[in-house]
């Protein structure tokens, strides 16, 4: 394989190794699952292994000369799609090219070299929301031509959802290529939203989903790379399945555990100074690396779902933070009355407020006194504009 950091998806991968034999391979393939379970990734070995000139056991040696341009994404025969700035584009008709400012075409070839060093790195160019029309453009005269030595083209499009945002122009240009693709020319969609996608294009694809990468082996890896195993299994349980999600929370455990004891510290307690401390904390992140508050906000979520879980079983076959399971029991068991549920949603509509540039403190302060409600057990009443209308 050209990159031994990706964790193989053995069925799907045998899969397309069978009908790459067969000569069945689909000309369009769309890969489709969570964040970081790989799809990128298998993408790549998918385009590395059409033009391998020294295949080992039905794989891409990762030495040759295509196997090396091909993760290095220098390969003439294999063409990147992703969502690009408008940079200086001002029709259709421009080229891609104008996309990107000389600041951002560095930051671009640095995100390149990332992901050559990191199958599950996500590539995200500063103001890019879109796939332009201009790379469709492109990508139909490019198909036009023939390639060298026979080659296979393969043309990867990374966050194939976003063909159709905010308007979908690119996935009709991409769909008349579809429907009467060259010879030896293979397209990989990959997305984490694939319900985005048109089902026009859905219909033209042979869909093969990545599921999350299983906590058994997210746990493995972690340990391996110096974890404890306590530690690694509750950074694993917290990622979902995602691989590189669960690198970055091991790279920061210690502080995040810290940081959501002082966040759950907040939502039952009814002293302001602590209620301070949580805002505090949470602003400086917002400020400084709003991905760890994200992080924050999703350890605390889970941490209330597993209230509700436990309290609703009275087991901990699923509980997240094995490690806290004494106090999850304790705090189910005094608030036995407790709207878990309602603390959930009361989190996850704040971070959305916050995210959308809500007034961080006048958001917090809401949240942790409607979580007190219902960890009490009161009935929640969101307000109604109808209450205030006079008779």
């Amino acid at each position: 394989m050209i990159n031994p950091d990706l964790i193989i998806n053995k069925k799907n991968w045998s899969r397309l190794i069978r009908s790459w034999k067969n000569n069945k391979l689909a000309h369009a393939l769309l890969f489709h699952g969570p964040d970081g379970s790989g799809k990128e990734g298998h993408a790549v070995e998918l385009a590395a292994l059409l033009n391998c000139t020294a295949l080992r056991d039905e794989e891409p040696c990762g030495s040759c000369p295509s196997c090396k341009q091909t993760k290095s994404f220098q390969h003439g025969s294999v063409k990147l799609i992703l969502p690009l700035p408008r940079g200086k584009i001002k029709s259709s008709g421009d080229p891609v090219t104008n996309a990107f400012s000389e600041s951002v075409l560095k930051e671009y070839l640095d995100m390149l070299k990332e992901k050559e060093a990191d199958p599950y790195y996500s590539i995200r160019v500063p103001g890019a929301n879109t796939i332009l029309i201009n790379s469709i453009r492109e990508l139909k005269h490019d198909v036009s031509l023939s390639t060298v030595n026979n080659e296979w083209r393969v043309i990867l499009i990374f966050q194939a959802e976003k063909l159709c945002f905010p308007r979908a122009e690119a996935a009709h240009a991409l769909l008349k290529v579809l429907e009467e693709p060259p010879e030896q020319t293979l397209f990989i969609l990959v997305s984490s939203k694939s319900r985005a996608i048109l089902d026009t294009i859905h219909s033209r694809c042979q869909s093969i989903y990545f599921p999350p990468i299983s906590t058994e082996i997210l746990q493995e890896q972690l340990q391996h790379s110096g974890a404890d195993s306590v530690q690694a299994l509750v950074m694993a349980r917290i990622s979902g399945g995602n691989v590189r999600l669960s690198r970055e929370l091991i790279q920061n455990s210690t502080d995040l555990m810290e940081k959501l004891y002082i966040f759950l510290n907040a939502c039952f307690s009814i002293d302001p100074s602590i209620w301070n401390k949580c805002i505090d904390t949470t602003a400086r992140l917002k400020t400084k690396n709003i991905r760890q508050m994200e992080q924050l906000f999703r350890c605390a979520v889970l941490f209330f779902r597993d209230l509700l879980y436990y309290t609703a079983t009275d087991t901990d076959d699923e509980i997240i933070f094995k490690n806290q399971i004494n106090k999850i029991d304790k705090l189910s068991k005094t608030y036995s009355n407790a709207d878990w549920h309602s603390c959930i949603q009361h989190i996850e509509n704040t971070q959305n407020y916050i995210s959308r540039n809500g007034y961080l403190p006048l958001q917090m302060i809401c949240m942790i006194l409607d979580i007190q409600k219902s960890i009490k057990g009161e009935i929640y009443e969101p307000f109604k504009l109808s209450d205030w209308t006079p008779v």
